[in-house]
């Protein structure tokens, strides 16, 4: 594109934002559009192309002419932002890539960015970039805390709605929301208290020394104590350790074994199952076993365990109901929890 059919592609994409024209609307005539934005007829063209490619207009027959186009990406297109790319990626990130998948439609367009470990010096970087500047996006999803992208433009430039996974005190002035890791250990101790177990380990990945506290103020809400040996954590990055770590944790020989066991992370559960299995003990008859799930990405066991854990894809429902109240001049709450749910509720309300 040349400088001028730039201009004129800003001006007139600034009338789609602004409202002047209106999703659906017929643009001017182009005799109109020549007079007004002052510019010739190739020009103008070229600017009507370029909206084109960006989905801001669209062409129809003559007797339709050029029109905004119904669902412009100022209203429809979310950009999900990652830190990083998949490979190094638990399976919450890749619960929350397949929601926005199944999340997509015309009214709502999801795309990843991966962020690519910080650089800032490729197209796909350059890309996100410009769609900001250019407002050609109805709001950017953090899928963290976006340390990595501090005084970047995708945090700093005004005007475009934000919302962000993460905790309470990070990005202030962004709507967050959070999984309520807290209910999650209430609900799974109550859950195994009611099968009768009251012996309850725990095992825990990241976040390892909050979910600690937090089990142990679940448990002595029914009078119970959390022993220290029965509390492990294990590297999601490694099978290997969450396996042994159970295989150790129910050995026979022990004097006393846990009855009841909560499986904190869904990274673990390949690992942990594993070594359930290799230690011998039964579940469920000797152990019943709760587990943390990023619904609906159901892993397979190597026992049965009772699925406890988050709505991923109303995560990312909240995420956009956010962003939309900030596009109306609404003013979201800057802090959620998101409550769990155990898998038959899951079913329930996805049926």
């Amino acid at each position: 594109m040349t400088t001028a059919s730039t201009r004129i592609a800003g001006q007139m994409r600034e009338r789609i934002v602004m409202g002047t024209w209106k999703p659906g609307c017929r643009l001017p005539k182009r005799q109109v559009l020549i007079r007004e934005l002052d510019a010739s007829a190739a020009v103008v063209q070229e600017a009507v192309d370029q909206l084109v490619v960006e989905g801001f207009v669209e062409v129809g027959a003559r007797r339709l002419g050029t029109r905004v186009a119904p669902h412009p990406p100022h209203l429809s297109r979310y950009r999900l932002v990652f830190p990083f790319g998949p490979r190094d990626w638990g399976q919450f990130w890749h619960a929350l890539e397949a929601a926005a998948v199944q999340r997509t439609t015309p009214e709502r367009q999801f795309s990843c960015f991966y962020g690519l470990e910080g650089h800032r010096d490729i197209a796909e970087y350059r890309a996100v970039v410009d769609e900001v500047r250019a407002h050609s996006l109805a709001g950017l999803i953090f899928a963290s805390s976006a340390n990595e992208l501090a005084g970047t433009p995708l945090l700093e430039v005004p005007g475009i709605p934000r919302a962000a996974i993460a905790l309470e005190h990070a990005l202030p002035g962004i709507p967050k929301v959070t999984m309520d890791l807290e209910h999650f250990l209430r609900q799974a101790v109550e859950i195994l208290i009611a099968k009768g177990r009251k012996k309850i380990a725990i095992l825990c990945a990241s976040r390892a020394a909050q979910q600690a506290d937090l089990f142990s103020a679940a448990l002595g809400a029914h009078g119970l104590r959390a022993c220290t040996r029965w509390v492990q954590f294990a590297s999601m990055q490694n099978p290997t350790a969450s396996r042994n770590a159970m295989e150790l944790l129910f050995h026979a020989g022990q004097a006393e074994l846990p009855d009841g066991l909560i499986i904190a992370d869904d990274n673990l559960l390949s690992g942990a199952t594993t070594g359930l299995v290799r230690s011998g003990i039964g579940v469920p008859q000797a152990l019943e076993v709760v587990a943390l799930t990023n619904f609906p990405n159901v892993l397979p066991t190597a026992v049965p365990v009772t699925r406890l854990g988050f709505d991923i894809p109303r995560l990312l429902d909240l995420l956009t109901e956010r962003i939309e109240q900030l596009t109306h001049g609404d003013s979201p709450p800057e802090h959620t929890l998101l409550p769990c749910i155990t898998e038959s509720q899951f079913r329930r309300q996805d049926a």
